[in-house]
């Protein structure tokens, strides 16, 4: 078998773009060409062309883009090497920036369908990326993702797991999907956005209150009970303490949409204003459309996810 030749690095012009491209997978872990270039606003068509020139020099690996069947060809999803990490460190500390530490990307699993769902959660997080540019008014402060782990007293968890009271019953452990923090420039105020993407399949609510199948409906009851607790406030003390919160739920259709409110109705309805819901395909054209709803199956009203945007 003819060996396979990387190229050498000195043949690869390190730009702005490559590094914006390295840093964006670097955060994320993976990412398809599409998120790339959303999240680092690139062109479409030159980023995947670049990729595939990153991933010939070794700098890049990659999985999906296989065929399943049903479903047709997965989409091509990239991650940084070490050897993609050694050149962004160099870059990195030239331009006095942190190098973050490297974190391999087991790909032994080569497809599942979990992957499906992440890939949407980082579809909705690249639109975050993408929309609050243009927010002259507001910063980003960081955005989390379920599957980033984080060591706490020694143990690792998701980024996003907490629990909605002391102690650490399963029962009362809640993960989301991703969420974002936003700081007001002027004020200094935070607001925390935590996103769960729904694409379809969980019930809505279920005829026995003690039904042990998930349901929405108990997810959005967990989110209540974790917000009467404040322990959200300082969940994540490097993005500072928040003020303002809401539960962002993106499903798949403007049907599902309403199922899920009305199926809301008896929940408290102190909390409905703290929820807000759209869809893919209107946070996919723009994530700070003025079209979002609140869980209120009786509120015929339409909002803005952000004032002033």
């Amino acid at each position: 078998m003819e060996a396979r030749i990387v190229p050498r690095l000195s043949e690869l012009s390190v730009t702005d773009a490559v590094l914006a491209a390295l840093t964006t997978i670097q955060s994320y872990r993976y990412l398809t060409a599409t998120q790339v270039a959303t999240m680092a606003g690139l062109n479409k068509k030159s980023t995947a062309d670049m990729l595939l020139r990153l991933e010939r020099h070794g700098l890049l690996g990659a999985f999906g883009n296989v065929g399943v069947r049903g479903l047709g060809k997965t989409p091509k999803v990239y991650f940084l090497k070490r050897r993609g990490h050694r050149l962004l460190g160099v870059e990195l500390e030239a331009a006095s920036r942190p190098v973050p530490k490297f974190t391999e990307v087991n790909i032994a699993t080569r497809w599942s369908p979990l992957m499906y769902h992440r890939l949407a959660t980082i579809d909705v997080l690249s639109w975050v990326e993408r929309d609050v540019r243009s927010l002259a008014s507001y910063e980003l402060l960081g955005t989390l993702v379920e599957y980033r782990r984080e060591k706490v007293a020694g143990r690792w968890r998701s980024e996003t797991t907490d629990y909605v009271a002391d102690g650490h019953n399963p029962a009362e452990r809640i993960i989301p999907d991703a969420g974002f923090a936003l700081r007001h420039r002027e004020t200094d105020k935070r607001a925390l956005f935590l996103i769960e993407v729904d694409r379809g399949t969980m019930r809505l609510s279920s005829a026995q209150p003690d039904d042990d199948i998930d349901t929405y409906t108990a997810k959005f009851n967990l989110y209540d009970r974790y917000l009467a607790s404040g322990r959200v406030r300082d969940r994540y003390p490097r993005l500072g303490s928040f003020t303002g919160f809401h539960v962002l739920t993106i499903t798949t259709s403007d049907a599902r949409v309403e199922n899920m409110r009305a199926a809301a109705r008896l929940l408290d309805p102190a909390y409905h204003p703290f929820h807000r819901l759209s869809t893919l395909d209107r946070v996919r054209q723009n994530l700070l459309h003025d079209g979002w709803l609140s869980r209120d199956h009786a509120d015929p009203s339409t909002y803005k996810l952000i004032k002033g945007s």
